[in-house]
């Protein structure tokens, strides 16, 4: 079996792939039946060195026999592609070979190769071939402004029963308005939503303006300040503004540790009685080593920010980030924004939902 993914919605293409992998492999056959290419590739190296792993992948047989899948992922040099890495000479062979095999000879049995992709390009032959002998799905083209409300709102009302959330009509017009039309981006922002209304299962314009934001730039160094504020609406705006840098996720998350780890020896050093009206009250030998660098404005400011935590909370939001950081270096299928704000609420939101 072969399926393609092609479309600009990442989420759908992922979703789609996703399924076909929960109907081949179960959760303990994937360590050994499922490899995952990354396509994305700068230079012509990258896709013939990632060629060359979808081709050793379909040839090789699951470790503990059963169904094998393949996923080539965000491939950017399928025939027809252009761009440098495309386009040069040893690319284009590897890439010719390798379609070339695919035509002219079936996958073994029990293998399925899954490629997800911006777009295949429908002169080239492979795509011809392609349209007669896989599976391909539609997961949406490059949205233009006069069709993003249009976009938006079908999208949600695609997704929104998932979410276990109720909106008004209004409501739901102002939130595809103000999320846009990227899938991924109105689940995400659907699961907000839902932590924040807690146990209500309407969302409330009042809800959608307090929770949502649009997509322009920031620094992760915004999410301390969120955590400081202990303010669950600004952290999940603060991220919206950094989900279009997945790179920055990994520094995001050492900022989040640090953070807390800061928050939770101050919350500790204010419970033993060792700061008085914003100062240290210890000789300056005693003052612990991680926290002697906090004095006058510079320790005001996190202790006010520690208050707004029990000690208990702030160790557990400590160890809900170090099991975050093992989860984004693990993750695959993940988005680590979702990782990162997911982790985040759980260490802000006060039981009882809406604040």
């Amino acid at each position: 079996m072969i399926a393609f993914f092609i479309g600009t919605d990442e989420y759908l293409k992922t979703e789609g792939a996703k399924r076909v992998i929960d109907r081949l492999l179960p959760p303990d056959a994937r360590d050994f039946g499922l490899d995952v290419v990354d396509g994305a590739c700068d230079r012509a190296d990258d896709v013939v060195e990632a060629v060359a792993r979808v081709t050793d992948g379909l040839r090789t047989p699951s470790f503990l026999g059963g169904n094998k899948v393949v996923w080539l992922r965000e491939a950017n040099f399928l025939p027809g592609a252009k761009g440098r890495a495309a386009e040069a000479q040893a690319a284009k062979e590897a890439v010719a070979a390798f379609t070339e095999g695919l035509m002219a000879h079936p996958l073994p049995e029990g293998h399925t190769l899954i490629v997800s992709a911006t777009a295949l390009p429908r002169t080239s032959k492979f795509a011809k071939w392609a349209e007669k002998n896989a599976e391909i799905v539609d997961c949406g083209g490059e949205v233009r402004s006069y069709q993003m409300e249009k976009v938006a709102a079908e999208r949600l009302e695609a997704v929104l029963p998932e979410s276990g959330l109720t909106m008004a009509p209004a409501v739901r017009a102002a939130f595809a308005q103000r999320v846009g039309a990227d899938t991924r981006t109105i689940v995400s922002e659907l699961a907000k939503l839902r932590a924040y209304v807690g146990g209500a299962a309407e969302a409330t314009l009042q809800d959608v303006e307090a929770i949502t934001s649009s997509s322009v730039g920031t620094e992760p160094f915004a999410l301390a300040e969120a955590i400081q504020a202990r303010s669950p609406a600004k952290i999940v705006k603060t991220i919206a503004l950094l989900r279009q840098d997945r790179n920055a996720a990994f520094p995001a998350a050492a900022i989040v540790l640090n953070t807390l780890n800061d928050l939770c020896a101050l919350r500790d050093a204010l419970d033993q009685g060792w700061i008085a009206d914003g100062r240290w009250d210890l000789p300056r030998e005693r003052i612990p080593a991680r926290l002697a660098r906090l004095s006058g404005w510079a320790l005001a400011k996190p202790v006010e920010a520690a208050k707004r935590y029990t000690l208990n909370e702030l160790r557990a939001g400590r160890h809900y980030a170090v099991e975050m950081r093992f989860r984004l270096v693990d993750a695959t299928l993940q988005d680590p924004w979702d990782i990162i704000e997911q982790t985040l609420l759980r260490v802000t939101l006060r039981q009882g939902g809406r604040r």
